[in-house]
């Protein structure tokens, strides 16, 4: 049948990249019908993604999140995988693109044993390391197992850049993959803003997304935040902050350092035009964080915004640049009292950046396989 089927286990409105390839498809599709399968998020400040288009249906099976007691946790593991399989059997599409290890299963079994021609698509968000895999959820080794015998089918299998792509060929040797490819997250051409060419005291810093002060420079950077006497300030955008991060911060009883509730993805670009500074605070404690170029590097240089990250993030140095704005400049976070603050403000003698980091030319290829080339 004319059908794309596209397995997410996790709630779409937690991932930008595929809401952006939902969209895209939307625009370019005249002939498809497309079926999104996901879960309910239980975050109650996220107004759920749904489609803009006749043509694509969102399935919500189940719900998936944090603190979710064991029972509703393994139900909706049970109804996600066995609707999803139903449907399959019962529809029999063209075409399924599953993301993630967790959203494989129902893609393994309809493929080896119900319609070995269905073609076949896979792409990761992250990047997981066979350590993670052995120390993770029996659910995703056994998953990861039965994957092994699809990667050689696939017609795609993609990472969001090379250094991710290296290690999982390296990882899941001698196993090969017909088709890799490469799908960074970038946001849409809509969000660009023409950066500010000064910055004025006090700079506005913003970081958006999880955070973490085991696994992310937050007290390294409050502190040196609180030592600027005012020429900076910090405002912080998460609906998923741990509880010993919101202590330490709260703690600090700061002017200068604000949390904020997290916010929609589509109304990211309104906030981020209020900043001047974009934030990234990994440390790399896992594989996955320093081969990362992560979604928010590209949406605060989309909107304008200079931004700051570890110098220990392999995978976004090669973004790090010179004498043009906004900037990427690479931090030593554990050496602060080092950062020349005044030069990294400064943009006197730099150049506008002409960057062309839209998700609708980065999807373009995926988009086109799944419509085009898929076949009944």
């Amino acid at each position: 049948m004319n059908r794309i089927v596209i397995l997410h286990f996790a709630p779409l409105e937690l991932y930008p990249p595929i809401q952006n390839l939902i969209r895209l498809l939307e625009l370019k599709n005249d002939s498809k019908k497309i079926f999104v399968f996901t879960t309910h998020t239980n975050v109650d400040v996220l107004k759920e993604f749904d489609s803009h288009s006749e043509k694509t249906k969102i399935i919500h099976l189940g719900i998936s999140g944090q603190k979710l007691g064991k029972i509703k946790r393994y139900s909706s593991y049970l109804f996600y995988y066995v609707g999803s399989l139903i449907y399959l059997i019962l529809k029999r599409p063209a075409a399924i693109f599953y993301y993630e290890t967790i959203s494989s299963y129902p893609a393994y079994l309809y493929k080896r044993f119900f319609n070995s021609k269905v073609q076949l698509f896979i792409h990761y968000h992250e990047y997981t390391s066979p350590t993670e895999y052995i120390n993770g959820t029996g659910l995703t080794r056994y998953f990861n197992l039965c994957e092994k015998y699809l990667y050689q089918r696939a017609k795609w299998v993609s990472h969001t850049n090379e250094y991710r792509m290296q290690k999982f060929i390296e990882d899941i040797s001698p196993t090969k993959i017909l088709n890799p490819k490469i799908l960074p997250n970038y946001p849409p051409a809509s969000w660009f803003k023409i950066p500010r060419q000064k910055n004025t005291l006090p700079v506005k810093a913003v970081y958006v997304g999880a955070l973490s002060i085991n696994t992310m420079y937050v007290k390294e950077f409050a502190e040196w935040v609180l030592a600027q006497n005012g020429k900076i300030e910090w405002h912080i955008y998460s609906y998923n902050i741990t509880t010993d991060t919101k202590i330490y911060l709260k703690s600090l009883e700061s002017e200068q350092i604000v949390i904020k509730e997290g916010v929609n993805y589509d109304e990211l670009p309104l906030l981020l035009k209020q900043y001047d500074i974009g934030i990234i605070l990994y440390k790399g404690h896992i594989e996955n964080y320093i081969y990362n170029a992560p979604n928010k590097l590209f949406e605060y240089l989309a909107n304008g915004l200079d931004v700051w990250l570890p110098n220990n993030m392999k995978g976004s140095l090669s973004y790090v640049t010179n004498k043009v704005y906004p900037k990427v400049i690479s931090v030593d976070f554990t050496q602060l009292d080092k950062f020349d603050f005044d030069e990294a403000i400064n943009k006197e003698g730099y150049v506008i950046s002409t960057n062309t980091y839209y998700c609708e030319q980065a999807l373009a290829p995926i988009a086109e396989a799944l419509l085009i080339k898929s076949t009944d």
